[in-house]
């Protein structure tokens, strides 16, 4: 119940990242605001179906029918996008930048265990 209620911090923790960058970002050339941003919606997507693939996977597992949920979400993929938004995050400053690359991890690790946990 921890680690499904965890799932929602990265979604959390973008409110405060965007509100620094909307601080911060004035002084960042056009080119580097853009891939910041790109970063942070790559985190949010991959946030987003973690969620999903969390709430699906506790109905399931309270379900009779099995359900193989490694074929029907890309978690691979998503853990891939959280390495991708923690890379894409040093193009931030300051705060904005740390809360990003924290995020895009934490996502990335939350990832790993909720795959190895609905994993048969």
């Amino acid at each position: 119940m921890l680690l499904m209620a965890s799932t929602l911090l990265p979604l959390i923790l973008l409110w405060p990242t965007w509100r620094f960058y909307r601080k911060e970002g004035d002084v960042l050339a056009s080119w580097r605001r853009i891939v910041f941003l790109i970063g942070m919606v790559v985190n949010a997507v991959s946030g987003a179906v973690l969620l999903s693939f969390t709430i699906h996977a506790y109905v399931a597992s309270r379900g009779t029918t099995p359900v193989d949920l490694d074929r029907m979400y890309p978690g691979l993929t998503m853990l891939g996008l959280g390495f991708l938004a923690a890379g894409l995050a040093f193009f931030g400053r300051s705060v904005s930048r740390t809360m990003l690359v924290c995020n895009g991890l934490l996502t990335a690790v939350l990832w790993y265990r909720v795959a190895l946990a609905a994993s048969p």
